[in-house]
């Protein structure tokens, strides 16, 4: 995790962590609304995917912490982890490592750490769209409800996706996800999940099972207009609901 992409003064650095098929880059719509509301972020690619599409395997959550708590330690900092989607999985496992170094973390559509199974034809759409930006353009036509046709295109570009090894293992590594997750989080931070109304991947229905098998205590907050990117569907208001929540508890 080493290219912020704020200097804006905060106490507390909020670091985005991007899920499948996704890159740092697209947490830029939201991050320009937090740096309005004085938060400093940052963001990193996860191997295989923007300016990291180049890097070699492993694509794994394992790897993925890994990056995220050696960011971390590297300033003596608190900060809050913001997880999208296989992000959130990521998030979660650096944040039970990372103790009292993480004031606060936040869930954005989150894949279930438990790993989430998928039927047959989605495993085939997504398992096989590495490389393919006509694919990964269709993907997100498919799970969004307020996209722009320019979002898509520049989250496809062929010189940042992901490609067709590191979507395999990343998709195998999501939907397989982590043993600890059959169990409450060990996260002992104060804890917002933020769903989307309009997403056909994490349904409100599992949002609210996510929050009420594995975070008793924490926040849950409903983006509507949105599918499965409600950080980049409907920034602003995802902004103000994560401003509002730390504000109140970090």
């Amino acid at each position: 995790m080493t290219n912020p992409y704020s200097t804006a003064a905060s106490k507390t650095k909020l670091v985005c962590i991007h899920g499948f098929i996704d890159n740092a880059s697209l947490w830029s719509t939201l991050g320009a609304a937090l740096e309005k509301k004085g938060f400093q972020w940052a963001a990193n690619d996860l191997a295989g995917a923007g300016t990291r599409q180049d890097q070699s395997g492993p694509y794994s959550l394992a790897r993925a912490a890994d990056e995220v708590v050696d960011f971390v330690k590297s300033s003596d900092a608190p900060v809050t982890l913001i997880g999208h989607s296989m992000g959130a999985q990521i998030a979660e496992l650096a944040a039970a490592r990372l103790g009292s170094k993480v004031r606060a973390l936040i869930l954005v559509t989150p894949t279930p750490l438990q790993g989430n199974a998928l039927p047959d034809e989605v495993r085939s759409m997504l398992r096989n769209s590495g490389g393919d930006s006509v694919a990964q353009a269709g993907i997100r036509r498919a799970f969004s409800h307020n996209l722009s046709d320019e979002q898509i295109v520049l989250a496809t570009n062929e010189k940042s996706i992901m490609g067709r090894k590191a979507v395999q293992d990343y998709y195998d590594a999501f939907t397989g996800g982590d043993p600890t997750g059959e169990q409450a989080t060990a996260c002992a931070c104060p804890v917002l999940i933020i769903g989307a109304k309009a997403d056909p991947v994490i349904a409100e229905d599992l949002v609210r099972s996510i929050q009420q098998g594995r975070f008793p205590g924490s926040r849950l907050e409903l983006v509507g207009n949105s599918g499965h990117w409600p950080h980049i569907e409907q920034a602003e208001e995802t902004a103000e609901i994560i401003a509002e929540f730390l504000t109140s508890v970090v």
